[in-house]
């Protein structure tokens, strides 16, 4: 049995005004090309599969889309849980469309443990897959009581007849974050231990975005597309053959669609680091600039962009830092003494440190969404 586990699609992802759609349909169109070439009989998603729980129609068209070039094209079976960013519901709804497609989904965790359990068996071998969509406490506590992880446990016990392959949406193990996730928890279980995973053969997590290995057989997928510039890193999908009772485990990189370039410079040698950049991708690739001044210098953006057309690149980010003015006094520092307005305009001088004092248009519809939130608070 060929297995390929993914995750973390993240549909409809922007990087700044950058639309990402681009990226990702090319990532599906190679997926789509792995899942024929190695003729796979699984393809596993663990999660967050868009963006936003109210994905845009594109995300919903590209998705839809790719489960019909799989259930056309291939005969592969398709297996997917709602991550943090989905709509379980949302996901769950086409469920009664996408059956006769050989696609099954878990969106929202049910009250009956073993409905989150799904059997197969394919070239002769029979597997026993554990599907856990992510969940908050009061899920596994609908009244309030008890051990999470106890209940969870049940969750993941089942008498063995085959080899078991868990999927899970979930903060798992010791692992290290991208820094693009969103690790804020919620959920009442912060990351749930890797001891408790030991009986699965293979763990298919999603959530994290740095690909990585976690613990015996348990591994994040990451995601398909860096989410920011500090993601340098290759991204990859894992590949499983099961054979008699075993899995092989292997990792495929995915092409890279489009360059996420960090420039780290000063005044004296921009260009010449911008020079040294390589435009090697089919997509334009995109800059982030971090530059050291001694003083703000008029026009500097604009020579910064004209460089960077020319090697065909486009400048996404830039990020001065002014470490030789003279200090002036660190206001945040005393953040808690400062008026709301007061903190406005310390962002705004942080965020446009070349421009003028905080507008006064600006300023004034700030001091009327202050008013709206006070007045709203007062009814509340």
């Amino acid at each position: 049995m060929r297995i390929l586990h993914t995750s973390d699609w993240h549909l409809g992802k922007r990087l700044f005004k950058l639309d990402r759609s681009e990226e990702h349909a090319r990532f599906l169109n190679w997926l789509l090309s792995i899942l024929i070439e190695k003729e796979i009989d699984l393809l596993i998603v663990a999660g967050d599969i868009f963006d936003v729980p109210t994905p845009p129609h594109q995300s919903l068209e590209m998705f839809y889309e790719f489960l019909h070039r799989v259930s056309t094209k291939t005969k592969t079976e398709t297996l997917i849980i709602a991550g943090n960013h989905d709509s379980g519901l949302l996901l769950e709804a086409p469920s009664k469309i996408l059956a006769p497609h050989r696609v099954k989904v878990w969106g929202k965790l049910s009250q009956n443990p073993m409905d989150h359990w799904y059997s197969l068996k394919i070239r002769d071998e029979a597997l026993d897959v554990c599907a856990i969509p992510f969940f908050r406490s009061y899920e596994l506590l609908p009244n309030g009581e008890g051990d999470a992880l106890d209940v969870l446990k049940k969750y993941l016990s089942l008498t063995r007849s085959a080899p078991q392959l868990l999927m899970l949406h979930h903060l798992a193990g010791i692992f290290e974050s991208a820094g693009s996730e969103q690790v804020i928890t919620l959920s009442g279980v912060d990351s749930i231990p890797s001891e408790i995973l030991e009986n699965f053969d293979y763990v298919a997590l999603g959530h994290i975005h740095k690909p990585q290995k976690i613990s015996k057989n348990a591994y994040y997928s990451g995601s398909p597309i860096p989410m920011r510039f500090s993601e340098t890193y290759p991204k990859s999908i894992m590949s499983l053959e099961l054979k008699e009772g075993k899995f092989e485990i292997e990792k495929i990189q995915i092409p890279l669609a489009r360059a996420l370039h960090t420039v780290k410079a000063n005044e004296s040698n921009w260009r010449e680091k911008i020079n040294n950049l390589e435009n090697q991708t089919e997509l334009q690739p995109m800059v982030e600039v971090q530059m050291s001044l001694t003083a703000p210098v008029v026009g500097l953006i604009d020579e910064i962009k004209d460089l960077l057309t020319s090697k065909k690149m486009e400048l996404l980010s830039y990020l001065p830092n002014y470490s030789g003015l003279e200090k002036k006094e660190r206001r945040h520092d005393r953040l808690f003494e400062l008026s709301p307005l007061e903190v406005f305009q310390e962002f705004y001088a942080h965020k446009y440190p070349d421009a003028p004092a905080l507008p006064e248009d600006l300023k004034s519809d700030f001091k009327e969404l202050i008013q709206k939130v006070g007045h709203a608070s007062d009814q509340t």
